[in-house]
């Protein structure tokens, strides 16, 4: 059974939905092996509906036909390669717990239904009244539990807290639900005949009958419904997105296709789908999802227009490829085996080289509460499609659960046993199968003893005969193609009769029956009894009953028991925020009445809370600072880069303007006036040293004008925190934390808080100075030498014959180069040392390290820094005015009455979850 799933450090098992812990191997219920140390959680959303079914399941995604994602059988039928890959379940998006009031009435409608409760258990086992009482005395201690949680006190806690609370509680509703359906799932080849034994397991022939190659194409759900619900076949259509998806997605696998034959498979396919979609897009495919309902008396005539698979090589248009699933909903009778809300899912064939119908079958396994795994006799365990089918099984369904639950929750059938009629046969069969055994769980036959003897560990089952049989009990015709198997039937009857009367000693000696009509229900109801489908039946039955028993009501158990103690762990956290630390109920009440008696002293203690919390939320602004800073795209680091920036670029313009010019020496002699001097006339004198000190120089100058909005937002890291903890919290609001008092050494306070605030701001400009223009003093990193790449190209202009202004020029141009070497990282390898140099001053406003002593050895003694002696004076002040402040008083004996009353409420709530623990205790 499927329950709602998903929880941090606890998981759910995805067989039962036991809790168990996260790292877990196996789930201590069922025994399911978990993957990775825990299985895959789902969520499910709870929703009470008018009616007590549960809505189908998803259809398989599009993406199942992607050549990447098949599954091996794809490969060995294909390519004839082995290999093995296990294929995972897709996650399902996680969903909150339902509302509060959707739990509550989902609860009353169970407890409304529960005098008819016996009617979805349908087997009849060992102390059942027993385990229906004790599921009733769930369902009302869980109307109890819904109760408590509506509490006014409950609305107003953490959210994280009320929705695990709410899990809980949704999770016992859910298992609670006995009303939800069964749901069972037959599978097996092509031609093995389920169809068949799902209208023998239903008593209905309404099926379609399938010839010349055709086959079951679409998943087909049969409900089970109450007789006030009427009898109707309803077709659901893919939207025109979800089949649009599909073909988009088909045609990307054939691009993907790992071999030839695959990629002539899928584009079979395509082309189906293409044909498919021109014929009956326009009339089915609709953008909302579309259904089709099919009258009663219309099914045989229409049905096999929506279910049928035309054979491969038919050239006709396919409907069923715009259909994701046709449901029958039809009454039950005395000879349905499952009751009311269940569902039968009969799936297509496996295996047979349909793609689409390979997908539904893996899809389906995904999500089951038993699987019929269905064999004709015309492939048993040498056919090649039979054993691809096992192994998917066994990756499905074997695969990740414990043995015994594994072996269980399958029941292998067998049909068309009539035809085995010699020795030879049934050895040859019997051997076949149990080669079958290796994809099976380990000691499944061990788990199974079935057929007349007990000595089969599958189900031989006469499928037609059993069909035929059920409706000869309940008295109905048989359709017009069904008359010669009815003739048929008669003389199995005749001819098996001696093995009839030792199943029922009642019947006629001689039987003479002719016709299917004039076959007695006696003889009819032993015939149903030979066919061994009541034994499958009630096998069934009693593994789903079972199961409902020992999984859902040990759930449900179990969601309250943590629903309750987490609410109890709750209450006490709450008791304990609010000053009271004892553990015990009556001590409690005890130490209520003590500090109601004690009313002076709870004033001091509302003061000493209130700027104790002062100091609280300076340490989580500290927090909330560290967290900011250190992100690698915090504003800090920006505006740090930008002012590094500006301040370069503003040098630049500088050296542009000709500032640096004095650097460099030029000739401004020609050789005309001075003949005599040619050589002297020609000349660059280059000073490097005196132009790298004047670059660092006036960059130093540009970087302290830039620098104040880094340090804005380094300050501002801290602040805004502060703020919010001043305007939203109020825990820093100086004013509120007095209560509203003010005037005198009070208004100093708030002073000295905010000249304090003022001086973060200038602490943090200092910092960003004080590390950036030191670290730019290192001129072993940030002044280049000679053999400099950027200053060897400035010398260089030395030996450059050139004009003088050209010269000038040019050395300019190669100026900005070894600005660029002077201060291309000073940015980041000052960043992290003015952030933690800022933190280090932040710490030293709540406490300060003093060494008294000369010695070394000698620890250092903390004293109180600026802010701490801030709080500790507002709380010397308050105390003193208590005795003079009427008001003030007045405020904290309505602080300290609000206390009481609340811890009244969680006092009373702790009792009621107490007693309800304790009443179930003794029940």
């Amino acid at each position: 059974m499927q329950f709602i799933r998903q929880r941090q450090q606890l998981t759910t098992c995805p067989q039962c939905d036991n809790i168990i812990r996260i790292d877990a191997e196996f789930c201590n219920i069922c025994g399911k092996r978990l993957k990775g140390g825990a299985g895959k959680g789902r969520t499910s959303h709870l929703a009470p509906a008018p009616q007590i079914v549960s809505p189908p399941p998803p259809p398989p995604t599009p993406t199942t036909l992607d050549a990447e994602n098949e599954d091996e059988e794809y490969e060995e039928e294909y390519e004839d390669e082995e290999g093995e890959e296990d294929e995972e379940d897709l996650p399902l998006n996680p969903q909150l717990p339902s509302d509060p009031t959707e739990i509550l009435n989902l609860l009353q409608r169970l407890q409304n239904h529960a005098e008819q409760m016996d009617q979805y258990f349908p087997a009849d086992l060992a102390d059942k009244n027993q385990k229906l009482a004790a599921w009733k005395k769930q369902l009302l201690r869980a109307l109890a539990c819904a109760e408590i949680f509506e509490r006014p006190q409950l609305q107003m806690i953490e959210a994280q807290q009320v929705l695990r609370l709410r899990h809980h509680l949704a999770e016992a509703a859910h298992a609670l639900d006995f009303t939800r359906e069964y749901t069972v799932k037959i599978i097996g080849h092509a031609g093995a005949g389920k169809s068949t034994l799902l209208a023998a397991m239903i008593g209905r022939d309404i099926f379609p009958r399938l010839a010349g190659g055709a086959v079951t194409g679409v998943r087909t759900r049969i409900r089970l419904c109450h007789e006030q619900e009427a009898e109707e076949m309803r077709i659901h259509f893919l939207t025109r997105a979800a089949f649009d998806d599909m073909l988009k997605q088909t045609q990307q696998s054939i691009q993907q296709a790992p071999n030839p034959r695959m990629r002539e498979a899928l584009a079979t396919e395509h082309s189906i789908l293409l044909k498919a979609s021109e014929t009956f897009a326009e009339r089915y495919l609709k953008d909302e999802p579309y259904c089709q309902v099919i009258p009663r008396e219309r099914w045989k005539e229409e049905s096999s227009r929506y279910i049928e698979e035309p054979p491969r090589a038919s050239q006709e248009p396919r409907l069923i490829r715009l259909i994701d699933y046709v449901e029958y909903t039809v009454h039950t009778n005395p000879h349905s085996i499952l009751p009311p809300g269940s569902v039968l899912v009969d799936l297509p064939g496996g295996s047979a080289g349909q793609l689409r119908h390979d997908a539904i079958l893996r899809e389906e396994l995904n999500d089951v509460d038993a699987v019929i795994l269905v064999i004709g006799n015309n492939r048993f365990g040498d056919d090649d499609r039979t054993q691809r089918i096992f192994d998917l099984v066994r990756r499905k369904i074997v695969q990740g659960r414990s043995p015994e639950v594994a072996a269980h929750m399958l029941f292998l059938a067998v049909t068309h046993w009539d035809e085995i009629n010699s020795a030879a046969s049934l050895d040859k069969a019997v051997g076949s199968l149990r080669a079958l055994l290796r994809d099976l769980p380990p000691n499944y036959n061990s788990y199974h003893h079935h057929g007349p003897s007990n000595n089969h560990f599958f189900y031989p089952l006469r499928c037609l005969d059993a069909l035929l049989a059920t409706l000869g009990i309940e008295k109905q015709k048989l359709d017009e193609d069904r008359l010669q198997e009815g003739r048929d039937y008669a003389g199995r009857v005749l001819s098996v009769y001696p093995e009839l009367l030792e199943i029922d000693s009642t019947l006629p000696t001689t039987a003479s029956a002719q016709d299917f009509q004039k076959v007695t229900t006696k003889q009819h109801d032993a015939m149903l009894r030979f066919s061994g489908l009541p034994e499958l039946a009630r096998d069934l039955q009693a593994f789903l009953t079972s199961n409902r028993y020992e999984v859902q009501l040990r759930q449900a158990e179990t969601q309250l028991a943590m629903a309750l103690q987490h609410l109890e762990d709750l209450c006490w956290d709450h008791l304990n925020n609010l000053g009271v630390h004892s553990r015990d109920l009556q001590e409690l009440q005890q130490e209520m009445d003590l500090r109601k008696s004690k009313r002076g002293v709870g004033r001091f203690e509302q003061l000493n809370k209130r700027t104790g919390e002062m100091h609280t939320a300076w340490s989580e602004a500290l927090s909330q600072f560290d967290t900011m800073i250190s992100t690698d795209d915090n504003p800090f680091h920006h505006a740090l880069a930008t002012a590094h920036e500006r301040a370069a670029r503003r040098v630049k313009i500088r050296i542009m303007q000709g500032h640096f010019d004095q650097c460099i020496k030029v000739s401004s002699g020609s050789q005309a006036a001075s003949p005599a001097m040619e050589i002297g006339t020609r000349w660059v004198d280059i000073d490097g040293w005196s132009l790298i000190k004047e670059l660092r120089s006036s960059f130093s100058a540009a970087l302290e004008r830039e620098l104040n909005e880094p340090a804005r937002a380094l300050a501002e890291a801290f602040l805004i925190p502060i703020a919010h903890k001043e305007e939203i919290d109020g825990t820093l609001d100086i004013s509120r934390v007095a209560l509203g008092e003010f005037g005198g050494d009070l208004d100093e306070i708030q002073k000295a808080y905010n000249k304090l605030k003022r001086s973060i701001r200038e602490k943090a400009r200092d910092v960003c100075l004080y590390v950036s223009i030191g670290e730019l003093l290192n001129e072993e990193k940030y002044a280049p030498t000679k053999d400099d790449p950027t200053v060897s190209a400035l010398y260089r202009l030395a030996s450059t014959p050139s004009k003088p202004d050209d010269v000038v020029q040019s050395a300019r141009q190669l100026m900005g180069p070894i600005l660029d070497v002077i201060c291309g990282n000073l940015a980041r390898s000052t960043e992290r040392r003015i952030a933690h140099l800022f933190r280090y001053e932040l710490d030293k406003l709540e406490k300060r390290l003093m060494y008294d002593s000369t010695r070394l050895d000698t620890p250092p003694n903390e004293i109180p820094g600026i802010f701490s002696d801030l709080v500790n004076s507002l709380y010397s002040l308050l105390t003193e005015r208590v005795l003079t402040s009427e008001n003030l008083r007045q405020q904290l004996d309505i602080l300290q009455a609000q206390r009481e009353a609340s811890v009244d409420c969680w006092v009373e709530l702790l009792s009621d979850t107490e007693m309800l623990r304790m009443a179930y205790r003794q029940n």
